[in-house]
């Protein structure tokens, strides 16, 4: 059966604004629950595409007095798929069906080409055409720029080793120019030791020399000389009483041994041929009686002297 706009107009004012449950709209209008429903569901679809339409120019109007899409989010209580949904909605009503597609072929990374807008056409003031040709060089050049990069890179890096590895052989040069240096300063410490020695000694030459230039010129060396006579003289005189001493205590010990005095009286002269015998007699004498012949000699030259 056909329902007309009226009898649904009095089931939607029945239903939302006398809040009246389906049977009772049933046995008000005479209809079946089945029809009741289907004219609440189309209405409340109404009701929603009416409040999405409000929603929608609520959002446009944000937009077009330059709110952000956060901004719009926050005042409206939407999610951000939503506002996405309406901000391209509104490029449509500007007509910039042009940011809607690229939004599209960059799978909404519109910022990537705002970020170049901003660095090169805005920043750097280059044209279109120049922002052309550095896309086109970064494309074919761009490979070969990374691979200069690439050796640029290792290169820096082997220089860097090789500083680090000269580094530490001026390190190691510098530790034995130390040393060096030390060595160096201790030889001339004993150097200027030496030389001072040696200046030391040939003042104590010159003046030793000047010393012995006095005497042999001068009285002294006639002293000195006279002096060393004197004291010759003494000593040869001493020398003398010895050897008289001496010869007087040999004497007095011959005598005083009777086996000695006939040995000596036995001895032949130098033509005899028995010589040699009685030499050997005399010696093993002495020999056997050295140590007795030598203590009478001692007491005789302690008495004499």
């Amino acid at each position: 059966m056909q329902i007309t706009k009226d009898r649904k107009r009095q089931v939607i004012d029945l239903y939302f604004n006398q809040h009246k449950t389906y049977a009772e709209i049933a046995q008000i209008e005479k209809m079946s629950p089945r029809d009741i429903n289907a004219i609440i569901k189309e209405e409340e679809a109404r009701q929603q595409k009416y409040k999405q339409q409000e929603l929608s120019a609520r959002a446009y109007e944000l937009f077009n007095e330059k709110k952000t899409t956060v901004e719009v989010a926050i005042a409206l209580n939407l999610t951000e798929p939503r506002v996405s949904k309406m901000y391209r909605e509104y490029w449509k009503l500007k007509r910039l069906d042009i940011l809607n597609l690229i939004y599209k072929e960059t799978n909404g990374k519109i910022w990537t080409f705002l970020k170049l807008y901003k660095e090169l056409i805005k920043k750097r003031h280059m044209s279109i055409e120049q922002v052309a040709n550095a896309v086109d060089i970064a494309i074919h050049k761009l490979p070969y720029m990374e691979s200069l990069y690439r050796q640029a890179k290792d290169q820096a890096e082997n220089m860097q080793r090789t500083i680090q590895r000269l580094a530490s052989d001026i390190a190691a040069l510098q530790c034995k120019i130390s040393l060096l240096d030390k060595t160096a300063f201790s030889i001339e410490q004993d150097c200027r030791r030496k030389h001072q020695e040696i200046q030391e000694l040939i003042a104590q030459k010159a003046r030793i020399e000047r010393f012995i230039a006095n005497i042999s010129n001068g009285e002294d060396y006639s002293k000195v000389r006279q002096i060393v006579k004197e004291t010759i003289k003494a000593v040869l005189s001493e020398n003398k009483k010895l050897i008289s001493i001496s010869f007087v205590a040999l004497i007095q010990t011959i005598k005083a041994d009777p086996q000695m005095v006939k040995l000596i009286q036995n001895m032949p002269s130098v033509n005899d041929g028995e010589q040699n015998d009685n030499n050997n007699n005399v010696i093993k004498y002495l020999e056997a009686n050295k140590d007795s012949l030598l203590d009478f000699a001692k007491k005789n030259y302690e008495n004499l002297a």
